[in-house]
């Protein structure tokens, strides 16, 4: 007897001791859920920065050859312009050197003006003799006719007088001559003078002619100068701003340099960076892997542990008092269900804790992706998967059975602020990339919408597709969306709108379940589990 007791002893604490282990490993277990989860995530995100790093490298680069051109047609450009300046400068002085030709050809031309207007009035009096000689001519030709006449009138008054007038006679002949020599003098003067006026008429018409070139000759000479005034003080203008120009040529090839050297120091920097965030994501893809081997190692330690259970059990010759039941969850759809300080949390999770414990059962809850938690469930390994979207076309045709709705999910658009604008109805939806989780619901509420769905393994990587650009929005449950965007991306994602279309919450079980589907389903119809579920709803909703 005392032998058996010492047995039943042992037994008793290898129990205990196994419990124990149990505990630890559940313990354990979530908190690699979270540590792979988290780590995947940042080696995701160290993969964008590196891709980010990589491309900023080579624009880098880019930007550092083109500084190198432009630094090199910068200093092109202004010796280019240097020449530019001294040619204007040339032509300034060329300029001004035209235009004090023009005033000095002006002042030539003022001076001839002058001389020409002295000519003219002497040409003028010139005239003015010559009509006063023609007047005298005419004077003197009518005196010679006059005397002309009184030589005849003597010489019929000397043959009058006859011997007496002989000498009076001589006279009358002389006077006749002389009359007639003026007369051949007086004609010869007017032929001479009438010459002279005809000269003088082609004089004046030529006159008048330089006088009409040297006015036309003068007004171009204004114009020119007016012109030339212009041009000289443009020509000013341009060799002041092609030297302006020129300053900020060196100034911009210094500047230039300065960043190219900067640009060169950055260059540096990022090939720095992509160097540390190669070697950073090699570590972290390095944690990832170790952290999935050490899940593979928890399952088989947890398979240990319950062959454990078995033996003692066996061994003890008793039954379990308490039936366990393993339900498999996403480890990422909070506050439904996820992860919270290294276990199984969140609305459904306790709603099934609360039925077990009625129930008088156990609950063996197992984190997972979503997908894995649906191939668990198809196996056999979970006997219940918890929080699930109903109706979904994704079950259609497979061996499962839901219980009735306990909640409503809401299917909620979230995307940048920026794009709030622009993303407010489902119409909206045509031709944007929407990234959702595997298997969700979410994809019977795109159906129609002409949107170009990005199927990801779950609702953070969803959001994490959105913050890496990799799709455009995320479509999730409105409760699940807040808590992501406020826990793991600072509030970047809001909401955009709701799809309008309200799912189902359900638990799944297998097609075979029936019996425990029944237990549930009349365990959630009670008024209790409704004003449970309603006040843990509302609480996630205040948060």
């Amino acid at each position: 007897m005392e032998s058996n007791r010492d047995s039943n002893l042992t037994l008793d604490q290898i129990a205990h001791s196994s419990q124990i282990f149990k505990e630890l490993h559940r313990d354990l277990s979530d908190h690699l859920w979270s540590l792979t989860m988290e780590s995947g995530l940042t080696a995701d995100f160290f993969q964008e920065t590196l891709n980010s790093s990589s491309a900023n490298l080579e624009a880098t680069r880019s930007i550092d050859r083109e500084l190198g051109a432009l630094r090199a047609s910068s200093v092109n450009i202004s010796a280019s312009a240097t020449k530019a300046g001294t040619r204007l400068t040339e032509a300034d002085e060329s300029s001004r050197a035209s235009l004090g030709a023009i005033e000095s050809g002006g002042k030539a031309l003022q001076r001839m003006d002058e001389r020409f207007s002295g000519f003219m009035s002497m040409f003028k009096r010139l005239s003015e003799a010559v009509d006063k000689i023609d007047g005298t001519l005419k004077a003197i030709e009518e005196i010679s006719d006059l005397t002309n006449l009184l030589s005849l009138n003597a010489a019929i008054e000397a043959a009058r007088a006859g011997i007496h007038g002989k000498g009076f006679k001589v006279v009358a002949n002389e006077v006749k001559n002389l009359a007639e020599k003026s007369k051949n003098l007086t004609d010869a003067a007017s032929h001479l003078l009438k010459e002279l006026r005809s000269g003088m008429n082609d004089a004046t018409s030529g006159l008048k002619a330089i006088e009409e070139g040297k006015n036309e000759l003068a007004q171009r000479m204004d114009k020119s100068r007016s012109e030339q005034e212009r041009s000289t003080g443009s020509m000013s203008d341009a060799a002041g701003d092609m030297k302006d120009i020129s300053e900020s040529l060196l100034t911009q090839t210094r500047s230039a340099e300065h960043i190219a050297l900067s640009m060169s120091k950055l260059t540096e920097a990022v090939n720095l960076l992509t160097e540390s965030s190669e070697l950073i994501k090699g570590n972290l893809d390095r944690q990832k892997i170790s952290s999935i081997e050490i899940l593979k190692s928890s399952r088989k330690l947890k398979l240990a542990i319950n062959d454990l259970n078995h033996s003692i059990v066996q061994l003890d010759e008793k039954e379990t008092a308490t039936e366990t039941v393993p339900i498999g969850h996403d480890v990422t759809y909070p506050p439904w269900v996820y992860i919270g300080e290294g276990h199984s949390a969140g609305i459904t999770i306790e709603l099934a804790r609360r039925f077990m414990q009625q129930a008088g059962m156990s609950p063996e809850f197992k984190p997972s992706q979503f997908a894995n938690a649906l191939d668990d469930l198809f196996s056999g390994s979970i006997r219940i998967l918890a929080n699930v979207g109903w109706p979904n076309a994704f079950f259609s045709d497979k061996p499962v059975i839901p219980t009735i709705p306990f909640a409503k999910f809401k299917p909620t658009i979230f995307a940048y602020e920026s794009q709030k604008a622009t993303l407010r109805s489902m119409s909206d939806l045509k031709g944007v990339r929407v990234a959702a989780q595997k298997g969700s619901y979410v994809f019977d509420c795109l159906l129609g919408s002409g949107c170009e769905p990005i199927v990801i393994n779950n609702d953070l990587e969803a959001f994490a597709a959105v913050i890496w650009q990799r799709a455009d929005c995320a479509i999730t449950e409105r409760l699940v969306g807040a808590y992501l965007s406020e826990n793991y991306f600072s509030g970047k994602l809001v909401s955009c709108f709701e799809t309008g279309t309200e799912m189902s919450v359900v638990f799944l079980l297998r097609e075979n379940d029936v019996e425990l589907r029944d237990t549930m389903n009349a365990w959630i119809q009670t008024p209790e589990t409704a004003s449970f579920v309603e006040q843990m709803v509302r609480q996630r909703r205040e948060r």
